[in-house]
Order: structure tokens, then C-alpha cells, then sequence
């Protein structure tokens, strides 16, 4: 890998990138059980929004305070405002636009600079994620979103067959909007097994766990499955460029299924589950 070797040739650069990547995957990690959830009061959630930041900009030459008080700041804002939206009639909305804002708007390239090729701002996306969803856990304090990173057995068989529905749904969608076409892969099998697998757990504790706690779990029991779907289909008008509405439409069709996922098994994990399948889907078969 290109990025790899560059990373290599710069020692320094790759052990702080390491440092600030486990330590923002240990802090992800921690809203996978309800009582470590519990101990992420608002103080603690802006403390650590630019720990990773700051931490990789220990290498970088052109290390920039601005960036991590920035993040502080961005933090602290989000949190500061929260209680008084979730007290207000229909502030939920307002809310959910805040914490999407961030992610919709790429704010956190600059903030990031790259490590050769390896493009950085991840970090900046995953504090966001888990600073949104831990404040809006708490401010609102949703019934039946089914949280959480494991889904059990019934989860599964509910998320395995609601992607079973959609995937001929969304082959004809894809094909018929130009968006795109079938391949097949040219990776060795097990390269490709191994990076399908990779894939399906980034996407589902990552992607899927936070546009189905979002969309399924706060939007669509209160705007229904039909307005939910459309929805998600218009967050990814920006996708690579804009407007993607060959996506957008793709995206919207997919969010029924999510939908419906969410719908049977009573909680986000299903949904997140057919998420994951068809992104593996979509990224292996398609081009």
C-alpha cells in the first residue's frame, strides 16, 4: 500500500497517527455497554473531543492549536445547547440537523491533515459520532431504539432478510438510474472474503449504527417510514459530489428496507445489519 510505505518512511508521524487512532477507537468503543454510556457526562464528552486531534498533531509540521480548540469548542457548543432543544417544542429537529451538520459538511478535513495518503479525518468524524449520540441519548432519552453493537439471533435473521428483499430492488434501481453496474471481482477470493468482512463490521459500528440510530431510531417513529427513507435518500445528495441523486434515489430506495428492518425486529441492530450487507453488497459486486 502507497500510504503504507510513506508512513513508514516518517516513524514519528506513523506512531502518533497509531496513538490517536487506538485512543479514539477505545473512546468509540465505550459506548458499547449502557453503563459505560452512563459515565460520558457533558464535561467528559468536550474534555475528549479533541484528545485524538491533538494527539496527531504532535507530528505533524504544520500543528495547529486553532484545530483543536476548534473541536473543544464545536464540542462544547453541541453539548451547552442541547438540553434547551430538547425541551422545546419540535427543537428535536433542530437537534438531529445540528449533530448531522458536521458529517454532511465535512468540517473535519482541514482539521486533520492527511498521513501521506492516508486521509485522517475519520478521527474528527468518529469524536463527532459518539459525541452526538451520547448527548442526544441523553437529552432525549428515545424508547426502542434497541442500541447497541451486537445483535442478537432474531436480529439477524430480521436484517439477512430484509437485505434479501432489497438487494433485486436495488440491482434494478442501480442499473435503471445509471448509478451503478455488476462486476465481478478481479481480487483473489479470499482477498476478497477478507475485505467483505472488514467491511460489514466497519460499516455496521460505524456508518450503519449511526444513520440507523438517526434516521430509524429518532426520525422514522416520528415521521414514519416513507418520510424517513426520503430523507436519507436527500443526506446523500453530497456523496462524492453534488447533486448525486443517482444516490440519493439508490439511498432512499435501500432506507425503505432499513426501514422495515427497524420496523419488524423493534430496534435499530436489524436495520444496522441490513445496512452492512448491502454497503458489502455494493462495494463488492458493483462498480
Amino acid at each position: 500500500m502507497p500510504w503504507l510505505d510513506r508512513l513508514a518512511g516518517d516513524p514519528q508521524l506513523m506512531a502518533w497517527a497509531a496513538i490517536a487512532i487506538a485512543v479514539e477507537a477505545v473512546l468509540y468503543a465505550s459506548m458499547a455497554r449502557e453503563r459505560w454510556r452512563e459515565r460520558w457526562q457533558p464535561r467528559l464528552l468536550v474534555a475528549a473531543a479533541p484528545l485524538s486531534c491533538a494527539l496527531y498533531h504532535i507530528a505533524l509540521p504544520q500543528s495547529s492549536l486553532k484545530s483543536v480548540l476548534w473541536l473543544g469548542a464545536m464540542a462544547a457548543a453541541f453539548v451547552l445547547v442541547s438540553p434547551a432543544l430538547s425541551r422545546a417544542r419540535h427543537g428535536w429537529a433542530l437537534l438531529l440537523a445540528l449533530a448531522a451538520a458536521p458529517i454532511l459538511f465535512k468540517v473535519f478535513r482541514p482539521l486533520y491533515p492527511p498521513a501521506g495518503e492516508l486521509r485522517m479525518e475519520f478521527l474528527g468524524q468518529l469524536m463527532w459520532i459518539r459525541t452526538a449520540l451520547l448527548t442526544v441519548m441523553r437529552e432525549l432519552q428515545p424508547q426502542g431504539v434497541g442500541f447497541g453493537f451486537w445483535p442478537d439471533a432474531r436480529e439477524w435473521k430480521i436484517g439477512a432478510r430484509c437485505f434479501l428483499l432489497l438487494a433485486p430492488a436495488a440491482l434494478v434501481m442501480s442499473m435503471l438510474t445509471g448509478f451503478a453496474r455488476p462486476a465481478w471481482p478481479e481480487a483473489a477470493w479470499s482477498t476478497v472474503l477478507l475485505t467483505a468482512v472488514a467491511t460489514f463490521f466497519g460499516i455496521l459500528w460505524v456508518v450503519a449504527l449511526s444513520e440507523e440510530f438517526f434516521f430509524r431510531g429518532l426520525l422514522q417513529p416520528r415521521v414514519g417510514l416513507w418520510a424517513a427513507s426520503a430523507l436519507f435518500g436527500l443526506v446523500h445528495l453530497g456523496f462524492r459530489e453534488f447533486p448525486n441523486w443517482r444516490f440519493a434515489v439508490v439511498a432512499a430506495v435501500a432506507g425503505v428496507f432499513y426501514g422495515l428492518a427497524f420496523r419488524l425486529a423493534g430496534g435499530i441492530r436489524a436495520s444496522m445489519v441490513t445496512h452492512a450487507l448491502t454497503v458489502v453488497f455494493w462495494r463488492t459486486f458493483f462498480r
